[in-house]
């Protein structure tokens, strides 16, 4: 689990900074940039829920989850959310 921390908060502080300097960056504020906003939290957000639906429905019907798996897990999920709304919106800025 840490090798995967280790791997995943170095993209997860790239992309975070580049998502806030967009944001807060005029291009993030007019239309086109509203609408690559929306297209990135269409793709992201989704990504929270459903993965807690499936790790509380493994823990439920197949095998017990120890807390501090569960803990990580969901960390590990709201970096993925994070770095994959990231990746977007670098993305579409450069093809929209």
């Amino acid at each position: 689990m840490i090798l995967l921390f280790i791997i995943l908060v170095p993209l997860f502080l790239y992309y975070f900074f580049k998502t806030l300097k967009f944001t807060y960056s005029l291009e993030g504020k007019d239309e086109r940039g509203q609408q690559i906003q929306n297209i990135s939290f269409k793709y992201s957000i989704p990504i929270l829920p459903i993965g807690w639906l499936l790790l509380d429905s493994y823990h439920k019907y197949i095998s017990d989850l120890s807390l501090e798996f569960f803990r990580d897990t969901v960390w590990i999920l709201i970096i993925l959310m994070f770095i994959i709304q990231g990746a977007i919106i670098t993305n579409l800025r450069k093809k929209l």
